[in-house]
């Protein structure tokens, strides 16, 4: 009431306009009893509006919440001079700090146990130098109390009751593995009592992925390199390189199973490398990574050994294709080479066992890559996917053995027609037992109906080699040996 009647006195002719007016309006439309007179009746609206913008006013003064006193500290080293000019500490030497790594990744967070007990309303600060630059400040440190159930807890270097800090290093701190300072404080007061120092190497993301590429490059050389010592076909160097030439099977085409084997240990391989450059660390592997390469090893031993039982040509064949010069002396090895379709082909047909292997291979391996950089030691993938994946090597085996035993009815044959030359070699002797025929001519007039036979099933047999094994056999080839 106090303010209306001020503004009353300070505003006179404005309050008797304002007056007449709401006067007039509560006195038309009848607001009040009938025979209140117009004065009053202008007063009691006046008078309504003044308490509702008092209380109005009242709440829109009530003061807001006052702020955290840890998020107003200013940073008390503010001018990063943390050490003498004799380069000894400024500050008294704060309690010892444990690094969870060997190498501090510049440009990510890491975590540090600093031997203090946590204090919620403390100001944590942190700073990086490196080669006389300093980086850091309040929002690169982020505290809490260290978990119960930490790794460094349980192994009894830390007190559950030590604080746990995230370190945020800046990406300017980068270098070749050089040594940096690490300085942790607090700013309870205008000043730091105590400065926490620690020495540690700081790694470059650039240098550690140039490095972890250089070394897969070279291994992977290294492997081109050994599967060419063992392999005698001409070829050029990218051909050599070629990991599906690198993978191929002991036929010399190309082997899915193999291959899965270099993708996924080629990745893994990277993977720990990168992690041990940029920390130091050497990251343990999650059970799935030991599954997807288990899966893989599992597929190619159980894969090659489908293949020796039916994809196989028996030995006495095999010496016995060679002297024909059906095959050359390295056997299918030199006469087969390894392309790509090799993968997802069997038998001269599209294999949809082999390309659902190939699709689900490249998906988990690019979930790897993506993922397993920071998460090598938990990365998982769902259990029904990894099901999948599993299931597709044992349709790919299955099929395999399921499929049409070419190479045994060419064993079955081949061996069947070595029979025939042999009777007729010793048919055409035995025609002639005192003078041996001196060429296959006059041999053949000596035991005409054992060659016909064994000419009969000789081209049936050249049919089937060439079918399965893509190779011409000249008309020469095939006549009998005596």
């Amino acid at each position: 009431m106090g303010n209306c009647n001020f503004w009353f006195t300070a505003n006179r002719s404005s309050a008797q306009i304002l007056v007449l007016g709401v006067g007039r309006m509560a006195t038309h439309f009848r607001i009040f009893p009938t025979g209140t007179s117009f004065s009053c009746v202008a007063r009691r609206v006046l008078l309504a509006i003044c308490v509702t913008g008092t209380i109005s006013s009242g709440r829109a003064q009530t003061p807001a919440p006052s702020t955290p006193a840890s998020t107003l500290v200013q940073d008390c080293v503010g001018d990063n001079k943390f050490r003498k000019p004799d380069n000894t500490l400024a500050y008294a030497v704060g309690e010892p700090i444990i690094s969870t790594t060997y190498f501090l990744p510049a440009g990510t967070t890491t975590d540090l146990v600093w031997k203090i007990p946590y204090n919620k309303d403390a100001a944590y600060f942190g700073k990086v130098e490196t080669r006389h630059k300093i980086f850091g400040g309040r929002n690169y440190v982020t505290a809490s109390r260290i978990p119960e159930d930490h790794p460094m807890v349980k192994k009894g270097l830390v007190d559950k009751s030590d604080t746990l800090v995230s370190l945020r290093v800046s990406p300017d701190n980068a270098d070749i593995w050089s040594t940096a300072t690490v300085y942790l404080y607090t700013c309870d007061s205008g000043d730091a009592k105590k400065v926490s120092v620690f020495n540690i190497r700081v790694s470059s993301s650039f240098w550690s992925t140039a490095v972890t590429w250089t070394c897969v490059l070279i291994l992977y050389l290294f492997a081109a390199l050994t599967s060419a010592a063992v392999d005698t076909k001409t070829v050029g160097f990218w051909r050599r390189a070629n990991p599906i030439f690198i993978t191929a099977g002991s036929d010399g085409k190309g082997s899915l199973a193999k291959l899965q084997i270099l993708f996924f240990s080629m990745i893994v391989f990277g993977l720990l490398l990168f992690i041990v450059l940029r920390t130091g660390v050497l990251s343990d592997l999650s059970t799935t990574v030991l599954t997807l390469l288990g899966i893989a090893a599992i597929g190619s031993t159980a894969a090659k050994a489908t293949d020796v039982q039916r994809n196989r040509i028996d030995f006495d064949n095999w010496t016995w294709f060679i002297g024909k010069h059906w095959l050359p002396a390295g056997g299918l090895a030199e006469v087969n080479h390894a392309k790509w379709r090799d993968i997802v082909t069997s038998d001269g047909e599209f294999d949809v066992y082999r390309y659902q292997c190939c699709l689900f291979s490249l998906v988990v391996g690019g979930a790897l890559l993506a993922a397993g950089i920071n998460q090598l030691a938990s990365f998982s993938i769902p259990d029904t996917l990894l099901g999948v994946l599993g299931l597709s090597q044992v349709v790919y085996v299955a099929g395999k053995l399921v499929t049409p035993p070419s190479f045994a009815d060419l064993n079955k044959s081949t061996s069947d027609l070595r029979a025939l030359e042999k009777r007729f070699a010793t048919a055409a002797s035995n025609a002639s037992p005192a003078n041996r025929p001196a060429d296959l001519a006059a041999a053949r007039l000596l035991a005409k109906p054992e060659y016909e036979a064994y000419k009969a099933a000789a081209d049936s047999v050249r049919i089937g080699f060439e079918t399965i094994t893509g190779r011409t056999v000249s008309a020469a080839d095939v006549e009998p040996s005596f």
